[in-house]
């Protein structure tokens, strides 16, 4: 027997997907289709959504989309995904062979994940279990193995990544998600869909319209200095949540929550607004299930700072400064830094923020001073 493997994260399933298993199909021409959501790829840090989420959507965007010849026989191999654990391609495709001895086996995979097979758990032996194939990315110059055959035709260039981005930040997404694939993730709760709407909702159209810079800045962001963007991308679309309330509901609402901010009753007589990032953090947990500390930790750091702050911490509150709809003399260049020096981009942007307080005679909050002295003894 003849079967073709396509694994994956699906995280989620593109037209890109489909057409790359439709290629394999034509090529290969097998007599069976396995497709094999991954619990949480080796190489990859841990997905969106739960992997039965994903085998349900590559059902409906990858499998649904054969001709019905190769429709026929395929099937979601739920053999990873059930595992709870992260199981190396090795694994599965020891198994398979395992199970058919005499089998011969074919696994397609995009150029990217071709291009990292040496890092791939015993590359020798995944060599000898099945033939290799990939899919070209347009545009794309990925250094692929040698041992790897080339599908004929041009793929949809489609980066579940970036896709993740634009789905949680409202962009249309329809040219490279199937409706049915959006419709299920809609009903599932996945990528941020249902959070924008709620944003949208509750907070004012320039509120709403910087989150969402605030969003995609610290995606971006978290792509160049390693963070997980997925995490950046949720804590810039929160950050702000407790600005809708008006700032005298901000005091009262602090009080009443018990909010642990530090000097909390002169932060609500003299400068309310400054609580709204403890009551986003509040909201984030209450009201939207976040229950990731560095999420949370980012999201209350934001305003005030912290002497000890984290990648993420400083990836948000660089972002919330220096956003795209900001106007201030020198957001255009801190923006710029911050891809290359994220500190020093801090650290300027902890430097404006106390001159403008300064310039207006404001009172000084004492994390922020702390987060300047710690910054300027560095």
């Amino acid at each position: 027997m003849k079967t073709l493997v396509f694994g994956g994260s699906f995280d989620p399933p593109h037209r890109g997907h489909a057409a790359l298993l439709r290629a394999a199909a034509k090529r290969v021409r097998p007599d069976r289709i396995l497709v094999v959501p991954a619990c949480h790829a080796p190489l990859k840090a841990a997905p969106s959504a739960p992997a039965a989420a994903r085998a349900e959507l590559a059902r409906l965007g990858v499998l649904k989309r054969l001709p019905s010849r190769w429709r026929r026989i395929a099937r979601i191999d739920m053999s990873e995904a059930r595992a709870q654990r992260p199981v190396h391609t090795v694994e599965t495709l020891s198994r398979l062979k395992a199970l058919d001895p005499d089998g011969e086996f074919h696994f397609v995979c995009g150029q990217d994940a071709a291009a990292s097979f040496s890092k791939w758990k015993d590359p020798t032996r995944l060599k000898r279990l099945a033939t290799w194939w990939y899919g070209p990315r347009p545009g794309k110059n990925f250094p692929t193995p040698p041992h790897f055959r080339k599908l004929a035709g041009r793929l949809p260039d489609i980066s579940s990544t970036e896709l993740r981005s634009a789905l949680a930040l409202g962009e249309d997404c329809s040219n490279a998600v199937y409706p049915e694939v959006l419709a299920e993730a809609r009903r599932l709760d996945l990528y941020n869909l249902d959070l924008l709407d709620s944003l949208k909702k509750t907070l004012s159209p320039s509120r709403c319209a910087h989150t969402l810079n605030v969003a995609a800045l610290a995606s971006a962001l978290a792509r160049r200095h390693g963070a997980d963007s997925g995490q950046a991308r949720l804590a810039g679309l929160l950050h702000a949540i407790g600005r809708r309330m008006s700032i005298p509901r901000m005091a009262e609402y602090s009080r009443k929550r018990r909010l642990k901010v530090p000097q909390l009753r002169l932060t609500a007589d003299l400068q309310p607004l400054l609580l709204h990032a403890h009551i986003s953090e509040d909201l984030a947990r209450r009201e939207f299930g976040v229950t990731d500390l560095k999420v949370l930790s980012a999201i209350r750091k934001h305003t005030l700072g912290d002497p000890e702050m984290g990648l993420l911490d400083r990836l948000i509150y660089v972002a919330d400064a220096c956003a795209f709809d900001r106007r201030h003399h020198r957001a255009t260049a801190t923006r710029a830094l911050a891809f290359t020096d994220l500190d020093a981009a801090l650290k300027r942007c902890v430097a404006d923020k106390l001159a403008h307080a300064l310039a207006r005679g404001a009172w000084l909050h004492p994390l922020t001073i702390s987060l300047w002295n710690r910054l300027a003894a560095r």
